[in-house]
């Protein structure tokens, strides 16, 4: 996914294929596009530690780390007091690492792992477009920012 600069309004974003808004902090929008290259699984396993090396070389590692990298870049892991009500990168966390972290303390096998991942890439490749916006639930307007108060 190809997220660029709305002109129309500060910190949103859209992808290259639809009008659909992501909105990102002027700060995770500038990490979403500071890196030139496309994310390796080297470095999705630099920042995520609990991500099992294991999977190092999986193909659909792979595949997941080049579908998913700008949103694995702005992805941050939820604090307990933001529960399930968190904003879009804790929510790519949550949907986009969760397993891989699920599989690490060992909860969850191999196998299913893996399918889970190309799962999740099929569903990706249906609509890769608007992809992102159908893993971050709608807030209502003016509706307070998740965290810790």
């Amino acid at each position: 996914m190809n997220v660029r600069p709305d002109p129309a309004s500060r910190g949103g974003g859209y992808t290259s294929r639809t009008m659909v808004q992501i909105r990102l902090s002027r700060d995770l929008e500038e990490r979403a596009r500071a890196a030139p290259t496309p994310m390796t699984v080297d470095e999705l396993l630099a920042l995520f530690p609990e991500v099992p090396r294991d999977l190092r070389d999986e193909p659909v590692l792979a595949e997941y780390v080049k579908a998913f990298g700008p949103l694995l870049r702005v992805a941050q892991k939820p604090t307990p007091c933001v529960g399930d009500n968190g904003d879009a990168p804790h929510v790519f966390y949550t949907r986009l690492v969760n397993d891989l972290a699920i599989y690490a303390i060992g909860l969850a096998k191999r196998d299913r792992t893996l399918a889970r991942l190309q799962a999740t890439l099929d569903k990706y490749r249906q609509q890769p477009a608007t992809f992102a916006c159908t893993l971050v639930p709608r807030r209502a307007p003016g509706a307070p920012r998740a965290g810790c108060r």
